[in-house]
């Protein structure tokens, strides 16, 4: 059998993970490269505890060209910015990449475009997507707590999927001005595109509604559901339905695009540029191309404002493995597998606290749900976010929990 080159687009829970495990199956007998803008591996869900100042960026992050070359995966670091899948070619800023499989895995790009005013480069908000948007975002809380006193919001635009970050960002703020003793100085708001809190774009987990709603009391965070964002100045955050919150520091979560670079190639993505794909993650109309993360589409539950259905670390790399063994499987012969039977773990943390979910299906009626809070949780995270990291760092298998 000739071998077959692979081509892996992105490099973090999913690109990394579908990576190793192709090495691991096929042991050299193919060609299996990773284009990446980013030449490390950082562990996103540490990325709040990054902006509090509570975690140094270079723990998170690691390495990742001798990590594949130790496995034997090509790396190469570049940008695409145009699929010819007529051609089986990538087109990427440095030069072209020719594939006989493709994985994409490249995550999203972030639409500050949804309201006036929003964003980091240019806006009057912050955001903690990346390890430069965390360290930013901690310089301009760190400042606005400096003032003595103020207004701090956090929310979810109109059309955003991954909604825990503010959760947890406006739960980490009142643990640490309760530790600094100046909690009562501050107000703090939240407010979100969800119906409901905890609704979280996949219509909620039972009672983490009510939970959520007195852990939101308990801390005197003021909060609004069922709202989009208007616009974001200097001085305020304005709201469609007309309030207003004061704006000595917000941080808000933007809405997604999946990539530019799959836009207007009819049968790959839809319109936003996420990647359409059958229930074994592969394209329906190019069948040698697989997604999976936040790349793939899944079309969004009905909701008054827009929401987006989550992926979370742990979402992504059991697609990235189905999608590693459903290639294997083209190649091979053998039987294919199902990626889209989702279920989720997750820890959002508080600070003091955290809050555990899991459920199996991700959407109800579900067989199985559970929601807990407690200390115990907070520091579950704290431990496994020390064993992935080092597991990731010295080239283990990491275990299928949640992140």
């Amino acid at each position: 059998m000739a071998g077959k080159e692979i081509l892996i687009l992105g490099s973090s829970f999913g690109g990394y993970h579908a990576a190793t495990r192709l090495a691991k199956i096929l042991g050299g007998r193919h060609s299996i490269t990773v284009v990446s803008k980013d030449d490390h591996f950082t562990f996103t869900p540490s990325l709040p505890w990054v902006a509090m100042g509570w975690r140094d960026a270079t723990r998170i992050q690691i390495p990742l060209p001798g990590l594949f070359a130790r496995k034997g995966v090509g790396f190469s670091q570049d940008t695409i910015v145009r699929l010819e899948p007529e051609n089986r070619i990538a087109k990427g800023i440095k030069g072209d990449y020719r594939y006989d499989y493709l994985l994409i895995a490249t995550g999203s790009e972030l639409d500050f475009g949804v309201a006036p005013g929003m964003g980091p480069e240019g806006g009057n908000s912050y955001s903690i997507f990346s390890v430069d948007q965390a360290l930013q975002a901690g310089s301009a809380l760190e400042a606005a707590i400096a003032k003595g006193s103020g207004s701090l919001v956090f929310g979810n635009a109109q059309g955003a999927s991954c909604l825990g970050p503010a959760y947890e960002m406006a739960m980490l703020t009142d643990t640490l001005l309760r530790r600094k003793g100046i909690r009562s100085r501050f107000n703090i708001s939240f407010f979100t595109n969800e119906p409901f809190l905890g609704h979280f774009g996949v219509g909620g987990f039972g009672g983490l509604t009510r939970a959520l709603e007195d852990e939101f009391a308990d801390r005197e965070i003021s909060w609004k559901s069922n709202v989009s964002l208007s616009k974001v100045t200097e001085e305020t955050v304005d709201l469609s339905d007309g309030p207003q919150f004061g704006n000595d520091f917000s941080l808000i979560i933007p809405p997604f695009f999946g990539s530019h670079a799959y836009m207007g190639v009819e049968g790959l993505a839809n319109p936003r540029g996420f990647v359409l794909a059958n229930n074994d993650l592969s394209n329906p109309k190019y069948p040698e191309i697989y997604s999976a993360g936040v790349a793939l589409a899944i079309p969004p539950l009905k909701t008054p404002v827009p929401t987006g259905v989550p992926k979370t670390g742990q979402m992504t790399e059991r697609m990235a493995r189905v999608a590693a063994d459903n290639i294997v499987a083209d190649i091979t012969g053998a039987l294919k597998k199902d990626g889209k039977n989702f279920s989720v773990t997750c820890v959002a943390d508080a600070g003091d606290k955290a809050f555990f979910i899991a459920a199996d299906p991700l959407l109800a009626p579900r067989n199985r749900l559970v929601y807990k809070k407690g200390r115990i949780f907070h520091l579950m995270k704290l431990v496994f976010e020390r064993y992935y990291v080092q597991s990731i760092r010295m080239g283990l298998p990491v275990l299928d929990v949640g992140v």
